[in-house]
């Protein structure tokens, strides 16, 4: 990751957003600060703020609060001379017995036990939004290593020649004729908000990829005859997501290629694949979206199990 290409995007908005917003926790982490508190500091709603913090760290805000001071708190638990209640009434848990419960439920050991025995422990650290790139008006990051079992999808599949896709966005125009025209067309999906882009690349790759607008399915979904089923075997995927201050479908092709350069120059070349096939899919939760905000997780497949 080049660090330098984040620090000259400072005015990108969501970026900006989440790092204000997290030199604000920790420089007041000993403060009695609130989601109110936050989010006028930041100066955006509350309910935006939470949205684009769940996105950016799958981790609610309060909640990373709440581990970031036990997680502080542990360096004042190996001084003797700290009370129990001092280090509570420290970090803002009110009373003892919340600390006691709190830490207990992030280690799974009681404070008192640890100080006596103290053994490695995983904790929450400062986030570290240099770890983001930016992609056009949004932003990309690595998300996890996945194991995804067997699913099917159902869509319509179309042949999208590369060059005119980046002049036109064709395969954008499919993706949104297929989720407002086509996908009601499916009964009983197993969820009918969420858009799955499935993408094939060719072996023999001459200019073009097979691109389906699709949403999953199972055995008690219903299938329009003009949609074509595709199953995909248990795979370990790359899994990166997107974040933009606009709707799904304004993804632009300045975006689109940021996403590509990211993933191409800065993922693909440390993994080792092991693939028969050749695809990746885009999975669009449209319940966690609106006209101001887009989310989109991207899956790479590395090996099928």
């Amino acid at each position: 990751m080049n660090n330098s290409r984040v620090g000259e995007n400072m005015d990108n908005y969501l970026l900006e957003i989440i790092k204000n917003t997290t030199e604000y926790i920790e420089c007041n982490l000993l403060e009695a600060i609130n989601l109110d508190s936050i989010s006028e500091n930041v100066n955006i709603s509350k309910f935006h703020l939470l949205r684009i913090w769940k996105g950016a760290t799958s981790t609610g805000l309060m909640e990373y609060v709440r581990r970031r001071r036990i997680a502080l708190s542990l360096g004042d638990l190996m001084n003797a001379r700290n009370t129990i209640e001092f280090i509570s009434d420290k970090y803002s848990f009110g009373c003892e017995r919340t600390y006691n419960r709190v830490f207990k439920e992030e280690y799974h050991i009681t404070p008192a036990k640890w100080r006596r025995n103290p053994c490695p422990l995983q904790i929450l650290d400062h986030f570290n939004a240099d770890f983001m790139n930016c992609a056009g008006e949004g932003i990309i990051f690595f998300r996890s290593i996945s194991v995804l079992p067997a699913f099917s999808i159902a869509g319509i599949e179309y042949e999208v020649d590369v060059e005119e896709n980046n002049r036109n966005q064709i395969a954008n125009q499919y993706g949104v004729n297929f989720f407002y025209n086509h996908r009601p067309e499916v009964i009983n999906p197993i969820e009918k908000d969420v858009y799955i882009g499935f993408t094939i690349v060719p072996e023999k790759f001459r200019g073009y990829t097979l691109y389906q607008p699709s949403v999953q399915i199972n055995q008690n979904s219903i299938i329009a005859q003009d949609m074509k089923i595709k199953h995909i075997k248990p795979h370990k995927y790359g899994v990166f997501t997107y974040m933009g201050p606009h709707r799904p479908e304004e993804i632009s092709s300045k975006t689109l290629e940021s996403i590509w350069s990211y993933i191409a120059e800065t993922w693909m070349p440390t993994i080792q694949f092991n693939l028969n096939e050749f695809f990746h899919f885009e999975y669009i939760n449209y319940a966690k979206c609106n006209k101001h905000y887009c989310e989109c997780d991207l899956y790479y497949p590395i090996s099928v199990l």
